[in-house]
C-alpha cells in the first residue's frame, strides 16, 4: 500500500477512499433496513394484518423505536468494543449481524413477530456500523479532510434513507413485500462481504503528526469528554436535532399529509428523498467549507446553518401544497441535515484526545435516546401531528440557542 501524496511530511494513502467507500456502503444498507416501511406505512400495517389505523401505525412505528432502543442500550458497550477490538473487527461484526438479520427478515418477515425479531437483530448491528465514521476519518485522513470524510459517511446514511423511501414503493407492485425484504437481504450480504475483504484497520503510517494520532482509552476518554463544556453543548444539540430528525422521518407520511394538505404517499416519499438529497449536498458543501477554513473554525458554520434550517422548518407551517412543502424541505434539509458532519467533527475536536469512536458514539447515543423518547411520546398525542410539528420547532429553537454557549476549538484547545 503506497502513499499517493505527502502533506506536511506525512504520508496520505489513496486507499483511504476504498476504506471510506466500503464503510459508507454498509451505512447505506443499515439505513435501508431502518426505512423499509417509512413510505408504505399504510400498506405495511394492512399487510401484517392490522385493521385499525392507529394500532397499525403504532405497530410500524415500533420498528423504528426498536432501532433506536438498540442504539440507546448498546452504544456505550460498543464504544468500549471499538477501543478493544479496533475498527475493522467491530464494524465487521456489525455488518455480519446486519446481513444475517436481513436474510432472516426475507425468510421469516411475512409475520409481524418475525419482523420484530429480525428488527432486533438490526438494532444490534446498527451501533457497530453507524457510530464509527470518526474512526475512519481519524485513522485514514489528514486533519484538513476529516469533516469531509465524516460527511461522506453521514451522507451515505442519508442516501440509504433515500433508497428505502424510493425503492420500496417502486418495487412493491412487482415484488411484493416479501420479495423486497429478500432483495435487501442479499444486498446486505454483499455489503458485509466487501467490508470483510477490502477494509483495513489503518494505513502503514499515520496521515498526521504522531501526537495527533494518540487517543485516550475508553474510560479516561469518556471522563475527559464529559468534562469539556463544548463537547457537552454538542451532545445536547445532537440530542435535540437527531431526536427531531428520527421522529420526523418515522412519521413523515402523516406529518406531510397534515401540514401540506393531504399530499399523496408518492409525493410524501419524494419530499423525504429531497430532504435527504439536499442534506447530502449540504453535508459535502458545508464540510468542505469548514475544512478549507484556515483556522478550522467549525462552530460559526454550525450556528449559521441551523438558524437558516430552523427558518426552513417554520416554513412548513405557512406554506401549503406539494410546492410549499418542497421549498421548506430544501431549506431544512440543506442547512440542518447538512450541518451534522461539521457538528460531529466539532464534537470530536472539543474532547481530544478522546477517541472518535467514543465521542461520536456518545453523540449518536444521545440522539437515539431523544428519538426513542420523541417517537414514544408522539404516540401519546393520538394522531395530533400538528402539535407534534410545533414541538419539533420548539426543540429545534432550543438547540440553536444552546449552540451559542459553545466556543471555537481546535483539537481540545479553545480558540480565541
Amino acid at each position: 500500500m503506497e502513499p499517493d501524496s505527502e502533506r506536511g511530511g506525512y504520508k496520505v494513502y489513496g486507499y483511504r477512499w476504498v476504506v471510506l467507500s466500503v464503510y459508507a456502503l454498509n451505512n447505506v444498507l443499515i439505513q435501508v433496513m431502518w426505512t423499509t416501511f417509512f413510505s408504505i406505512t399504510t400498506i405495511a400495517w394492512q399487510y401484517y394484518g392490522f385493521t385499525d389505523s392507529v394500532k397499525g401505525e403504532s405497530a410500524i412505528s415500533m420498528l423504528s423505536v426498536i432501532f433506536m432502543i438498540g442504539m440507546v442500550i448498546l452504544s456505550v458497550p460498543v464504544m468500549w468494543i471499538f477501543e478493544r477490538w479496533g475498527f475493522k473487527k467491530a464494524v465487521g461484526l456489525g455488518c455480519i449481524i446486519m446481513a444475517i438479520s436481513a436474510i432472516a427478515r426475507g425468510v421469516f418477515g411475512t409475520s409481524y413477530m418475525g419482523l420484530i425479531i429480525t428488527t432486533i437483530g438490526f438494532s444490534i448491528a446498527q451501533p457497530f456500523i453507524l457510530n464509527s465514521p470518526g474512526m475512519v476519518a481519524g485513522r485514514w485522513f489528514p486533519e484538513n479532510e476529516r469533516a469531509t470524510a465524516n460527511s461522506v459517511a453521514l451522507l451515505a446514511g442519508y442516501a440509504g434513507m433515500c433508497v428505502g423511501l424510493l425503492l420500496t414503493p417502486t418495487f412493491l407492485g412487482a415484488m411484493g413485500i416479501k420479495g423486497i425484504l429478500m432483495l435487501y437481504g442479499w444486498l446486505s450480504v454483499g455489503g458485509a462481504a466487501l467490508f470483510l475483504i477490502f477494509v483495513k484497520e489503518r494505513p502503514a503510517t499515520p496521515p498526521c503528526a504522531e501526537e495527533d494520532v494518540i487517543r485516550s482509552d475508553f474510560k479516561d476518554g469518556l471522563k475527559h469528554a464529559l468534562k469539556q463544556r463544548n463537547y457537552v453543548v454538542s451532545v445536547i444539540v445532537f440530542f435535540c436535532l437527531l431526536g427531531v430528525f428520527n421522529t420526523f422521518f418515522t412519521d413523515i407520511e402523516q406529518l406531510m399529509k397534515t401540514l401540506g394538505g393531504n399530499i399523496s404517499s408518492t409525493k410524501v416519499g419524494l419530499l423525504g428523498v429531497m430532504i435527504l438529497v439536499v442534506g447530502i449536498i449540504g453535508s459535502l458543501i458545508l464540510s468542505m467549507i469548514s475544512d478549507k477554513d484556515k483556522e478550522r473554525r467549525r462552530l460559526r458554520y454550525i450556528i449559521g446553518a441551523n438558524i437558516i434550517g430552523c427558518v426552513g422548518l417554520l416554513l412548513y407551517s405557512v406554506l401549503n401544497g406539494f410546492g410549499g412543502m418542497l421549498a421548506a424541505s430544501l431549506i431544512y434539509g440543506f442547512f440542518t441535515i447538512g450541518s451534522a458532519p461539521v457538528l460531529l467533527q466539532y464534537a470530536a475536536e472539543s474532547c481530544y484526545p478522546t477517541s472518535e469512536g467514543t465521542s461520536e458514539g456518545l453523540l449518536i447515543w444521545a440522539g437515539n435516546v431523544a428519538g426513542a423518547l420523541f417517537v414514544g411520546g408522539a404516540s401519546l398525542l393520538k394522531g395530533n401531528y400538528m402539535l407534534m410539528f410545533w414541538l419539533f420547532v420548539v426543540v429545534t429553537v432550543i438547540a440553536v440557542i444552546i449552540m451559542f454557549m459553545g466556543k471555537e476549538v481546535r483539537l481540545g484547545k479553545v480558540m480565541k
